[in-house]
């Protein structure tokens, strides 16, 4: 899938309250291990989100490192602005299109995006972005979810979806999921002008509290949150009651605890 996976205000705001804690905390730093950040560097992330990796880089760069945090949705970025990191390095964010980096080239030691890449159509285009702004010798890191059979939970509610509301809501719910294989990660690394590539493959595990709760304020935070809150509470209730009968197996207590993979590819220019 190539179109833009763009949230509006409120859905930015459910993504910090039920997808960072449950996901993408716990991811980015898992990403930060694998990149190995020190201090004193100048960091570019790119499509940032609300701002977690930056929250979790800032303490490791230090008071003399620094984070330029670029995204696409003024949305996201409002709420960026509100969690940013109170210590640690400086940072700053910026609205723009990852495929025209208002930024020099050769200023950062390491660029990252977390879960960026596989939304943006012209994925050639911004990696030789990235490349271009990276100093010789600096280190590139990105982080896309690996396919959505791996990944249990939305591969139930995808296939609830495509049942019971349209096939084409499903695929913009998939949409995260749209490039997962290592072989397409790598190739495209390499075609922007890296060197040698490492792609490794991690799960990150996602908790989320009560079923009834956790499923609708995840849905609630994804670019199809209009259709869900369409639902009528009869459907809505059979949309949990099927997912969590798929999910039996990941509960834990009241908790659905289920695995999701990434890949990590890193490479230096």
């Amino acid at each position: 899938m190539t179109e833009r996976w763009q949230l509006s205000a409120m859905a930015a705001a459910n993504y910090e309250r039920y997808q960072v804690p449950s996901v993408f905390e716990p991811l980015a730093g898992m990403f930060l291990r694998r990149v190995a950040l020190r201090p004193g560097q100048r960091v570019l992330d790119v499509a940032c989100g609300t701002g977690i990796l930056a929250r979790l880089a800032a303490p490791i760069l230090g008071d003399d490192g620094s984070i330029v945090c670029v995204d696409l949705s003024g949305e996201m970025l409002e709420v960026a602005r509100g969690s940013a990191p109170a210590a640690g390095a400086r940072v700053a964010w910026h609205q723009a299109d990852a495929v025209s980096l208002p930024l020099p080239g050769a200023a950062f030691d390491v660029v990252l995006c977390q879960q960026g890449l596989q939304f943006m159509p012209d994925k050639a285009a911004v990696l030789a972005e990235m490349h271009r702004v990276l100093k010789p010798g600096g280190m590139l890191g990105i982080c896309v979810w690996r396919s959505i059979e791996d990944s249990p939970l939305h591969a139930a509610i995808a296939e609830w979806i495509a049942c019971h509301i349209r096939r084409d809501v499903a695929d913009r719910f998939s949409a995260p999921f749209s490039f997962g294989e290592p072989a397409s990660l790598r190739s495209a690394i390499r075609a922007a002008g890296f060197g040698s590539v490492e792609i490794h493959v991690d799960t990150v595990t996602r908790r989320l509290h009560r079923a009834e709760k956790s499923i609708p304020g995840l849905l609630a935070s994804t670019p199809i949150a209009g259709d869900i809150a369409a639902l009528d509470a009869a459907r809505l209730a059979d949309l949990i009651d099927e997912v969590s009968g798929k999910l039996t197996g990941f509960m834990d207590g009241h908790e659905l605890v289920v695995p999701q993979p990434t890949l990590i590819g890193m490479a230096r220019k």
